[in-house]
């Protein structure tokens, strides 16, 4: 089996405004606690051709093109959850992509956006790292928008985020693809203060 490498490409789509404006125009009826903001129908409902050609773009930047995949992919948007763009309800809680994904990742598609609300790549402390259920708890509730205590929520959240260490940190530079294996810890470092807009996707299966 081919080992998916960490992998960042620039300038990524010919015409990115036209994936942009697309971008800013579709529904978001996807709105589930396990990540935060709301993502859109699958672009393979959304734009069929969009789709084959997206698969075939994420393929290329491998050198690759497959006989056969299931990709999923779609765009995603989320709003700040603090005026602050370094508290920590707005920085993303560092994991791994679950589920029966070998590689998966990121197109940043906010125009002039602030760096810092890029992706970085993160290793255990101590080798291993664990998400508690109450990690969790707290993560969602803030995605499903309650009501939490802020001296709770960011105790729960340094005690996750110091179990790690950044190793590389990706800036959020529009038309920039970054891709990374399933085994990848990985997070945003900060929502920022403004509407970011991207296309996370996941690759199950690909012969």
């Amino acid at each position: 089996m081919i080992k998916y490498p960490i992998i960042v490409v620039d300038d990524f789509f010919e015409d990115p405004d036209a994936i942009h404006d697309l971008g800013m125009s579709v529904d978001y009826p996807i709105d589930l606690p396990s990540w935060p903001g709301k993502r859109s129908e699958s672009l393979e409902v959304i734009d069929k051709r969009l789709f084959d050609y997206f698969i075939s773009k994420v393929f290329s930047a491998f050198g690759l093109k497959p006989n056969a995949c299931y990709l999923t992919a779609g765009f995603q948007k989320i709003l700040p959850y603090s005026p602050n763009k370094w508290n920590p309800r707005n920085r993303g809680w560092i994991h791994r992509d679950a589920g029966n994904v070998i590689f998966g990742g990121i197109v940043y598609l906010t125009k002039n956006a602030d760096k810092d609300t890029g992706t970085s790549i993160y290793k255990p402390k101590k080798g291993y790292a664990i998400t508690l259920d109450e990690d969790n708890s707290m993560k969602e509730s803030l995605y499903k928008e309650e009501d939490i205590d802020d001296e709770k929520y960011n105790k729960a959240y340094n005690e996750h985020t110091n179990q790690f260490e950044e190793t590389i940190k990706v800036d959020n530079i529009y038309n920039r693809f970054f891709s990374f294996p399933n085994t990848t810890w990985h997070g945003v470092r900060t929502c920022g203060t403004e509407e970011r807009l991207t296309i996370p996707f996941f690759c199950h299966k690909v012969d």
